[in-house]
């Protein structure tokens, strides 16, 4: 089974000019899921479909950057959606539901607020999750809020995978959940400089995890669109295999 990533948004907690914080639309032969509604994603997702044909909504963690065009969306889905339209599955981390409520409640106090558009759960990361013919499995990032790596295959486990990072410090033990798998996406946040290696990565750590886990491509995100060209350079320094980024418009497959 083949998997479609499209790019929605790859820019870190700033968005640059036109482009939109991190959002991915996976899609298999059946399924259609959106990995993180950063700022500016719901925009891009509009652009190239109707948001409420979704499948599912998925969230690596409770940083702005990752979740907040949950708000517009929901306003779309409870005023401007098709009907009728059924509640479409939104998966957390554990206690992000509370997390979510306690954002908007100073504007809008209804308990409900996303529960009655959304079909809120949360995710154990401990287990994994079947979102139609997509299998996702989780690990635990190095970052400052919790935060999970997300593995994705198909349900019949024909090898195909992809990881997305989420937003990780430098965290040896996500070489083994990374090996084996066609293609990583990973966050870049500091280029080619230097950073906090507890909080994000740099093209070099992305390109050392890529190399150290052997798989066949590297794509770049979570990265300044200006600093991408100079990440993607460092990450060659460590990795051999080929290294692109996740810019804003593109589409992989595996």
């Amino acid at each position: 089974m083949s998997i479609r990533i499209r790019v929605l948004g790859s820019e870190p907690a700033w968005p640059s000019a036109s482009r939109a914080c991190t959002g991915f639309l996976v899609e298999s032969e059946s399924t259609r899921l959106l990995l993180d509604c950063g700022t500016g994603v719901f925009a891009e997702l509009r652009s190239v479909m109707r948001p409420e044909d979704l499948d599912s909504v998925m969230l690596t963690h409770l940083h702005f950057d990752h979740f907040v065009d949950l708000i517009p969306f929901r306003y779309y889905l409870a005023y401007e959606a098709q009907p009728p339209v059924p509640k479409l599955p939104l998966h957390l981390p554990p206690g992000a539901s509370e997390g979510l409520r306690r954002v908007v409640e100073p504007v809008d106090p209804n308990p409900e607020f996303f529960s009655g558009t959304f079909g809120v759960a949360e995710y154990d990361p401990a287990g994994e999750l079947a979102i139609g013919d997509l299998r996702l499995v989780f690990h635990k990032t190095l970052h400052s809020t919790p935060t999970f790596a997300v593995r994705i295959s198909s349900v019949e486990k024909d090898g195909t995978a992809l990881v997305f990072s989420a937003d990780t410090g430098w965290l040896p033990s996500l070489v083994d959940f990374i090996r084996g798998a066609d293609l990583f996406i990973c966050e870049a946040t500091w280029g080619a400089g230097e950073g906090n290696l507890e909080t994000h990565l740099s093209g070099r750590e992305a390109g050392r995890l890529a190399g150290l886990a052997g798989v066949p491509r590297l794509a770049l995100s979570h990265v300044a669109e200006h600093r991408a060209p100079d990440a993607a350079r460092a990450a060659e320094q460590e990795f051999d295999g080929l290294v692109e980024h996740a810019r804003a418009g593109k589409i992989f497959r595996v």
